[in-house]
């Protein structure tokens, strides 16, 4: 039947809110007197309502029933293919002698919250507010799709959570009922019924906290746009901001204490029918990613007094970029910048490193995971008792256990297809005619959807719009499994 029912609703509705979304760019810019750019953009609305209209009176009578594209992965891997190229229409109007394809690139790199940009020059504040909305979008899609499509299949990080039930009837109801029901194509599940209920749940927390951060931001001192390009940017932890480093630390502190949500899911609304009731100062992903934080303060104060002598902002600095990019953000603290770069050299690997491991399950960060890297921990701290007490018998409880074992083995799973499609798009990029080190820069920042990564990992700054066509091709599509992630693709073919 071809793409399915569910699938056109989806995808109309987001033609719909994308041409919504355009007329805010659209009215900043003729407030700007850019005229040229808000007629783009107003014009651009206009064509995508007419459009989503025609394509919803086409397929309002489509079934999602025995539909090879049927299956989550299928139509939302087509959305991130086919929305972009919509979101693209207005930026080859607005920026002089850009082409299609590198405006259709800059919006995946958006949609998926990686942050990425090919434009280059001076850059409007309205084109950075529609980047910023854009990933902005994106980041309450994934947060709406990670409950109501990735939780009754466990995955996406909730296997995890899944082996850390007692018994199946722990599971929540309606994860139970609908466990298996996106993976059989003979069961009509309520995939759109699901998407709605989730986003009038998740959606008041969303929009709210991001006014409540533009205000706080604006107090800061920040200019208004700024200062709600960079609350949206850190709500989706996308990293767009008109300027590289953050300026001024109360800004910082805003900022980082936002972020702090993306280490964990339990604090947005409804997380407790899919993860399950756990106190917040028990929870595992937020005391790994605290206790993860620490060690990197305390290993760059050592490595800066070795150096010659710190101080508390430089911690500061380094403490909260660290931060931005373990919750796969890309801020950079304007405490943290060297003569040499932020973290130049070898412990560029440090940021690198944070951002594979990546924020909380169900977060708009990417990454392998905490709950995944906590899981692998935890069974290689229990083979080394092993080793030194051959007879011990592990006291950790039924949760942490199963956790442990189960967990670990999916954790294990997913972390070799990472490494996998890390080394196949590292070689990609190669055979293009990049530097190694470059090639593995870019294909992280690819992966775990944290674009800035390319600009201060590395020994020299790398540029996104110095790659090909076919580079950034690859790229493009290393962003959307990044977001996506390929256990979902595999589902389509392994049905467990």
């Amino acid at each position: 039947m071809g793409f399915g029912g569910r699938g056109t609703t989806i995808l109309v509705a987001l033609i719909g809110a994308t041409a919504v979304a355009m007329l805010l760019p659209a009215a900043i810019g003729f407030t700007l007197r850019e005229h040229a750019l808000a007629r783009a953009f107003l014009y651009s609305s206009a064509l995508l309502t007419s459009a989503a209209g025609m394509i919803h009176l086409a397929g309002r009578n489509l079934t999602g029933r025995n539909a090879t594209l049927a299956h989550p992965f299928s139509y939302l891997a087509l959305i991130y293919l086919l929305l972009p190229a919509l979101m693209a229409i207005p930026l080859t109007e607005a920026v002089p002698d850009l082409r299609f394809r590198d405006a259709w690139f800059e919006m995946i790199a958006a949609f998926t919250t990686t942050g990425a940009s090919v434009i280059e020059g001076e850059i409007t504040l309205s084109l950075h507010l529609w980047r910023a909305l854009v990933a902005w979008g994106g980041g309450l899609f994934i947060l709406v799709v990670a409950t109501a499509l990735l939780a009754p299949m466990t995955l996406g990080g909730f296997e995890l959570f899944a082996t850390q039930a007692r018994r199946q009837t722990d599971l929540a109801g309606w994860q139970r009922a609908h466990r298996g029901s996106v993976l059989d194509e003979t069961y009509d599940d309520r995939s759109v019924t699901r998407l709605h209920d989730q986003l009038r749940v998740i959606a008041p927390f969303y929009v709210g906290l991001t006014l409540a951060l533009w205000v706080a931001l604006s107090i800061a001192g920040n200019p208004p746009l700024v200062a709600l390009i960079v609350a949206m940017s850190t709500l989706a932890t996308s990293g767009i901001a008109p300027e590289p480093a953050l300026m001024g630390g109360v800004s910082e502190l805003l900022v980082a204490l936002v972020l702090l949500l993306a280490l964990c899911r339990r604090v947005w609304p409804g997380a407790q029918l899919t993860l399950g009731r756990q106190p917040m100062a028990q929870d595992l992903e937020l005391r790994t990613g605290l206790v993860l934080l620490g060690a990197i303060v305390v290993l760059m104060s050592l490595r800066l007094i070795v150096d010659g002598g710190t101080t508390l902002a430089t911690l500061w600095g380094h403490g909260f970029t660290a931060l931005s990019f373990l919750t796969t953000t890309g801020f950079v603290s304007g405490h943290a910048v060297g003569p040499d770069g932020v973290f130049a050299g070898p412990a560029g690997m440090v940021l690198i490193g944070l951002a594979m491991i990546g924020g909380g399950v169900a977060t708009t960060a990417g990454g392998l995971k905490l709950m995944r890297a906590f899981a692998l921990f935890w069974q290689a701290r229990h083979e080394v008792e092993r080793l030194v007490y051959p007879a011990s018998v592990g006291g950790d409880g039924h949760r942490l256990r199963s956790l442990r074992e189960m967990g670990a083995v999916s954790a294990w799973q997913f972390l070799m297809i990472f490494i996998f499609s890390l080394m196949a798009l590292t070689a990609l990029l190669t055979l293009a005619g990049l530097r190694m080190e470059d090639a593995i820069v870019f294909a992280v920042a690819a992966l775990s959807t944290t674009g800035p990564l390319a600009q201060v990992a590395g020994d020299a700054p790398l540029s996104w719009s110095d790659l090909g066509d076919l580079t950034r091709a690859a790229l493009g599509f290393g962003m959307i499994l990044g977001r996506l992630e390929l256990l979902l693709l595999l589902s389509i073919f392994w049905r467990r």
